[in-house]
């Protein structure tokens, strides 16, 4: 059995609001249904960007979804925003900024890790 079939449904209900999680809702590309998995939260830019790490890549299926359909959902501290999702290549630079701990290169066992950068709709 896949590991996330077993961590995610009990760490759904504490995305968006726990302050180190998010919701991200992407639609399923071959379901057309709404798709939720937890992510640790990264840093949201002035700008209204959110930068969140898919470890294992295009391996991924949020990651596959987002390629199908770039219009995504993201819960963040307890309220749900519209945005638009694109995939970008790893950069050890912004990977840095998610906490103080960071190395060079991902921190996880990942697969081919990618960025997903998170254009939010609207004020804040």
């Amino acid at each position: 059995m896949a590991w996330w079939r077993i961590v995610n449904p009990p760490t759904r209900p504490l995305a968006g609001w726990a302050p180190w999680w998010v919701l991200l809702e992407t639609t399923g590309r071959r379901s057309g249904r709404p798709r939720r998995v937890p992510l640790a939260r990264g840093p949201v830019d002035g700008g209204g960007v959110a930068w969140l790490i898919a470890v294992h890549g295009e391996h991924a299926s949020f990651v596959r979804n987002i390629r199908a359909e770039p219009h995504v959902r993201l819960k963040m501290r307890g309220r749900w925003r519209s945005a638009r999702a694109s995939i970008e290549p790893y950069d050890s630079a912004v990977a840095r900024r998610f906490n103080a701990y960071a190395r060079p290169g991902p921190r996880t066992l990942g697969i081919e890790p990618r960025l997903v950068r998170v254009e939010l709709d609207g004020a804040p």
